[in-house]
C-alpha cells in the first residue's frame, strides 16, 4: 500500500480529485521513474488532486480550453504532493547548483495544499506542444524570467516561446501565477494566504 493510499480517506475529504476527460489528460511522473529523481516517489498512487479552490479555478481553465481551442488538451505532470516527499526531494537536491528548484518542506511547497500545478499542453493525437524543455529541466532555458535573453540568442524559438505563452494565458486568465522559473509550474494563490488558510498533506 502506497503513502498515499493510507490517507486516502482524508485526502477525499479535503481536496477534488482530478480524473482524465476531453481537457485533461494525466501523465503523473512521479509515479513513474520518468522524473529527476528517477524512481516511482508515489509508490504507484496515480490519482490526482487539488484543493478545492484551484479545482474551481482550472474546472474555468479548461472551459476556456474547450471553447477557445478545442484540438488541444492539458497534460498533468503534478498537483497534490505530500511534504514527507517534498523533503525528499529537498534533500536530494541540497548543496547542488538546483536546490533553489524545490521549496523546502517547511513551509512547504503549494503543491503540498494541492495549491500548484504542473502541466503543459498537446493536441488531442498526443503530440506535445514544444516549450523548449521538457518537464522539470533544471537549465535557465526553463525560466520564464529569462525567456527574452534566449529568444534573442536564438536557443528559445518563437514557436516555443508561443506556446508557452498560450498556456501562461489560459491559467492567467483564471488567477493561476507562472512560477518565474519553471514554465510548467503554477500557483492558484500566494503563499502566505495558503499558509494561513489551507491544510496541508503530510
Amino acid at each position: 500500500m502506497s503513502l498515499f493510499s493510507q490517507q486516502i480517506s482524508w485526502i477525499e475529504e479535503n481536496f477534488r480529485e482530478l480524473t482524465a476527460n476531453s481537457e485533461v489528460v494525466l501523465n503523473l511522473r512521479y509515479a513513474s521513474k520518468d522524473n529527476f529523481m528517477k524512481k516511482d516517489m508515489y509508490q504507484g498512487f496515480d490519482r490526482c488532486f487539488l484543493s478545492p479552490a484551484a479545482f474551481i479555478m482550472f474546472s474555468k481553465v479548461c472551459d476556456d480550453l474547450r471553447e477557445n481551442y478545442p484540438d488541444l488538451q492539458f497534460v498533468i505532470w503534478d498537483t497534490l504532493r505530500p511534504r514527507r516527499i517534498q523533503a525528499q526531494f529537498y534533500d536530494h537536491l541540497s548543496g547542488t547548483p538546483f536546490q533553489d528548484y524545490v521549496a523546502a518542506p517547511y513551509p512547504g511547497s503549494l503543491h503540498n495544499f494541492g495549491m500548484a500545478m504542473d502541466l503543459t499542453l498537446q493536441s488531442k493525437n498526443g503530440q506535445l506542444l514544444d516549450m523548449g524543455t521538457d518537464f522539470d529541466d533544471f537549465r535557465e532555458i526553463a525560466q520564464p524570467q529569462l525567456e527574452m535573453e534566449f529568444l534573442k540568442s536564438g536557443e528559445l524559438t518563437l514557436e516555443q516561446h508561443a506556446n508557452r505563452l498560450l498556456l501562461r494565458r489560459l491559467m492567467e486568465n483564471q488567477g493561476f501565477k507562472v512560477l518565474p522559473h519553471e514554465w510548467w509550474h503554477f500557483n492558484a494563490m500566494t503563499k502566505d494566504l495558503v499558509y494561513e488558510k489551507y491544510p496541508i498533506l503530510e
